[in-house]
Order: structure tokens, then C-alpha cells, then sequence
């Protein structure tokens, strides 16, 4: 029974396809680190493979990447430290694939000296119903000595939808020790995105003007009983009609007030339903020199229905 298991297996294998696998790399040195993408392209002499690519660098393992219908399998590091690097590209194969290598493509890593940050949040796909609100984790690490606030807004938002941030000034610091080793602390500010709902109906308001009719009535009526009355009467009829013209007025003004806070003006629509791609902005600057990023983060927001 093993002795057939092996052959079965030698026949598997003798059947398998070849593959051949290139890779391709995109550099990008805006940031402190230099950015590597790497780009695997399996093909075999029959069908389209499936399956793992693994990028390496020597002995440094700098991630994997699944192998889309197109073949090809992507993947973004800035593990490379400064210097030149021979980056390869492996093909792990299936049963009916061969493994591959690509050739070794050669990537100089730089690490940038000027001072400055990148920002990240934290999560970055929100959802939630039409009045409600969500919140990310901001983090803003600093770099190469960067000591400094920075500010925080973002940008995308759908109508009739805020965005704050808690603390909006994030401190990012570095600091030198008595020995020369430095070291950098991370700022975090809570961003929180508010959603609105729509208006009431007009019939509520309808009645908020109903009761507001009746507060000019009630006095006129109190003041008219009171002509035919003697003088004396009429002074206090007169004035409990205009204590009760400023506990009706008080008790609409209140109304108005509850549903402006609740529902926002009338007319209001709401936040619409809808995916909206948030981006989170930041800047620091000493008032001659800003510094910005190397990217902005990005967070999508999904607004559904409120439910019923």
C-alpha cells in the first residue's frame, strides 16, 4: 500500500504544471521609510494558478500575498532598512501547480532624517443608522525627532453629518535620553462622526402653533370679561390673564426648543443613507513651516436606515 501511495504521489507530481513567476517593484520615499510594492505575476502552461506568493529578502521574510484571478499577488512593506536589498518572489504551487521563483530585483531602502509623522486610525470602516454616531482611534507616531501638536479635521463628510476630535490638538513627541537614544510617544485622539435624523412631520409643529394661537386667546378672552365688571375686578381678571399668557408662552417656547435640539431646523432631510470614504486631515505647523504626512488616513462610513 505505501509502495502504491508513492507512485500515485510521483504521478501527481508528473502532472502538475509548470509555472513561472516575475516580480516587479514600485518604490515610493515620500515618508520617513521607504515604501516597497511588490508585485508577483504567476502563469502556467495551462490555466491560471491559485494559491501563495511569499516575498523575501535574504533571510527576512516581508510578508505573503494571495494570488488573484489575474494572477498576479500585491503586497506593501517598509520593513527593508537603509541600503540595498535583492528582493525575490516564491510561488508555494498547488497540486496541480509547480512552485516558482522569480528572479531577484534589486531595492534601495532609504530612511528619511527629517523630522516629522504619519497618522493611522483605528478601525477604519464605520457603519452605523441614520442618529446615531461612531468613533476611530486616531494615532499620530512621530519621527527623526518630531516634537510638536498637530491638528486634526477630516474631509467627505455627508450633509447634515459632524466630525470632532478629543483632543482636536494632538501632541506627537520625541526625546533624547542622557545616553542619545531616543524615544518617540504616540499621540491618540477619539474622532466621532455624528449622523442626524430627519425632521418631525409638520403635524407635530401644526400643533406647536395650534397652542401658541391659544396663548393670545386666553388673555383677550380674561380682558373682555373683565370690561363689564367693576374696576377692582377687572385689575384682577387682567392680571391672572397675563399670568396665565406667560405660563402657556413659557410652556411652547420649551416645546420649540425640545424638538430644534432633538431634530435639528425644519425641513431638515437628515444625513443621507449612503458610503461616504472619510479622510482624516492633519497638519503641524510653527506658523513659517508645516509639516504634513506622507499619506492621509482614510475610513469608510456607511449610513443605513434607522430602524423602526
Amino acid at each position: 500500500m505505501l509502495f502504491l501511495g508513492m507512485v500515485a504521489g510521483g504521478a501527481a507530481a508528473e502532472n502538475a504544471t509548470a509555472t513561472q513567476t516575475t516580480l516587479t517593484v514600485a518604490i515610493d520615499n515620500a515618508g520617513p521609510r521607504t515604501r516597497a510594492t511588490l508585485t508577483a505575476h504567476v502563469s502556467g502552461d495551462l490555466g491560471s494558478p491559485s494559491g501563495v506568493v511569499n516575498f523575501r529578502s535574504g533571510q527576512t521574510d516581508l510578508g505573503s500575498a494571495l494570488v488573484d484571478s489575474e494572477g498576479k499577488a500585491s503586497l506593501q512593506t517598509d520593513l527593508l532598512p537603509a541600503g540595498s536589498h535583492p528582493v525575490v518572489a516564491i510561488y508555494q504551487g498547488q497540486s496541480a501547480y509547480l512552485n516558482s521563483t522569480s528572479n531577484a530585483e534589486l531595492v534601495q531602502a532609504n530612511v528619511s532624517t527629517a523630522a516629522g509623522f504619519t497618522v493611522g486610525a483605528t478601525p477604519t470602516s464605520l457603519s452605523t443608522a441614520v442618529g446615531g454616531f461612531v468613533s476611530s482611534i486616531v494615532t499620530v507616531t512621530p519621527v527623526n525627532g518630531f516634537n510638536a501638536y498637530v491638528t486634526l479635521s477630516c474631509t467627505g463628510l455627508p450633509i447634515n453629518a459632524t466630525c470632532t476630535f478629543a483632543p482636536i490638538n494632538v501632541q506627537a513627541a520625541c526625546t533624547t535620553g542622557t545616553g542619545g537614544a531616543q524615544t518617540c510617544t504616540p499621540g491618540t485622539s477619539v474622532m466621532q462622526i455624528q449622523t442626524q435624523t430627519p425632521s418631525p412631520t409638520t403635524t407635530a409643529r401644526n400643533s406647536d402653533v395650534g397652542m401658541r394661537r391659544y396663548a393670545f386667546v386666553f388673555p383677550v378672552l380674561f380682558g373682555l370679561a373683565g370690561l363689564g365688571a367693576r374696576k377692582r375686578r377687572a385689575w384682577r381678571n387682567l392680571a391672572f390673564g397675563m399670568v396665565a399668557f406667560a405660563a402657556v408662552m413659557g410652556m411652547t417656547a420649551c416645546n420649540a426648543r425640545y424638538y430644534y435640539l432633538n431634530h435639528g431646523p425644519p425641513a431638515n432631510p437628515g444625513t443621507p443613507i449612503g458610503s461616504y470614504t472619510i479622510t482624516i486631515q492633519s497638519s503641524s505647523t510653527t506658523g513659517s513651516e508645516t509639516t504634513t504626512p506622507p499619506t492621509q488616513p482614510q475610513i469608510t462610513l456607511v449610513v443605513s436606515a434607522a430602524k423602526t
